[in-house]
């Protein structure tokens, strides 16, 4: 059996393998590269024949270093970057930071508490295109608000009246007209029948046309002349990068559409009381369709930072929430949690937040607790392939409150 400990990087990786007795039998550095890759697994085999015997540990959660330790059949484990940085302090407590030292580091730790590591498990090429799929809609939509923010800060603090109007860059009427008209300037100055001509190309109501003539009407706020070019380019980049990611934004859900319908969580998922393909789809993906010997559901909970965390010493007790998790998934659960409650009509989700609200709690507590509830729900479903049943469900919960109170 080997144990071998990585500490990664951009261009080349650390190595350290060990001996289970923790004697070392090989330290050096691997490029990140194919070729790097297939020397490393010529030296592994040269040692160990056997793939299911060698366990490897490390920080990272994705990339190509990734796969290919899946694919070539070891025993991959993640290890947390805040396990990694308190296991430094042991090994190195005067502070001393070094990446053949980290590696060895992260080797020892696994060899010590190999029985509490769980291996990682290769998905499917459906589920990884799922999951790639929904956190690239992610990133894309973070973009996405950060430029309308940039360009609403710059309206706000150059033409106020412009920003009022064009408050919702999600409409193409008003992306247009800032590509047109950038400046208040340029808005008054803007000929009759341009204007017109604009305003009949637009399905606007009749309050939408008339707000802009009384923008294009008002005095401008001045705009000194040598900031004119540059401000008008500060507002043209970031619109061109905006049109750009809304229409990206569009590709990826038809693909996130398709990826999840095809996908075998669909079945089961699509049972639910909301069909919000955007936040399932993260949810379905997270799961994975690996149901053999899964993690218990409150362990899922906690990776996604909806389960509680208590923490006991003494005469002192608290429960707290966990921050460092998987912020994507515990998105896409408190988006779930809040359609269950306010878009779907009859939900048992929509009594426990009101009943939460009444004892005071406040509500995004409400919306975390009732996550963790969702999520024992769908690891049921999606660990028996059977289909949510809301009638059941509060039958469950008429249950436990009867044995409540006859043990009470």
């Amino acid at each position: 059996m080997l144990i071998i400990g990585f500490d990664w990087a951009s261009d080349k990786h650390d190595v350290c393998i060990l001996c289970p007795d923790g004697s070392v039998l090989y330290k050096g550095e691997v490029e990140h590269s194919a070729k790097g890759f297939e020397k490393l697994q010529q030296k592994i085999a040269s040692l160990e024949p056997r793939e299911d015997e060698v366990h490897v540990a490390l920080e990272q959660h994705d990339g190509a270093l990734l796969a290919w330790l899946l694919a070539s059949g070891y025993a991959v484990y993640g290890i947390n970057p805040k396990s990694a940085d308190r296991a430094r302090d042991i090994f190195h407590p005067s502070g001393e930071k070094d990446d053949r030292r980290d590696a060895r580091m992260i080797a020892d730790l696994l060899r010590n508490n190999l029985s509490y590591y769980k291996p990682m498990h290769a998905q499917s090429d459906e589920t990884l295109n799922l999951r790639a799929l929904a956190r690239l809609r992610v990133s894309l939509v973070q973009e996405k608000a950060a430029l309308k923010q940039k360009i609403r800060g710059r309206l706000a603090e150059w033409c106020p009246d412009v920003s009022k109007l064009c408050s919702d860059l999600e409409r193409v009427w008003q992306r247009e007209l800032l590509h047109r008209w950038p400046l208040h300037e340029d808005l008054t100055k803007a000929e009759d029948k341009d204007m017109k001509a604009f305003l009949s190309s637009k399905r606007l109501r009749a309050e939408t046309k008339e707000a802009i003539q009384c923008v294009r009407a008002s005095r401008a706020t001045h705009v000194p002349r040598g900031r004119k070019t540059a401000l008008r380019m500060e507002m043209k980049f970031p619109l061109d990068k905006l049109d750009t990611i809304i229409d990206q934004i569009k590709q990826v859900d038809e693909e996130l559409e398709s990826a999840y319908k095809s996908h075998s969580n669909h079945a089961v998922f699509n049972t639910l009381p909301i069909k919000a393909t955007t936040s399932l789809a993260m949810i379905a993906g997270a799961f994975g369709d690996r149901r053999c010997n899964p993690a218990d559901w409150s362990q899922y909970a906690s990776w996604w930072g909806v389960g509680p965390v208590t923490v006991s010493s003494g005469k002192k007790k608290l429960v707290k929430r966990r921050r460092g998790c998987d912020w994507q998934v515990h998105q896409a659960l408190l988006d779930f949690s809040f359609s269950t409650v306010f878009n779907v009509s009859g939900c048992w989700a929509s009594d426990y937040y009101k009943r939460k609200l009444e004892e005071g709690h406040s509500h995004n507590g409400i919306l975390r607790a009732l996550s963790s509830r969702w999520v024992k729900i769908l690891w049921t479903i999606w660990h028996k392939g059977i289909a949510y049943n809301e009638m059941f469900h509060r039958e469950q919960i008429m249950l436990a409150k009867t044995k409540i109170r006859k043990s009470g």
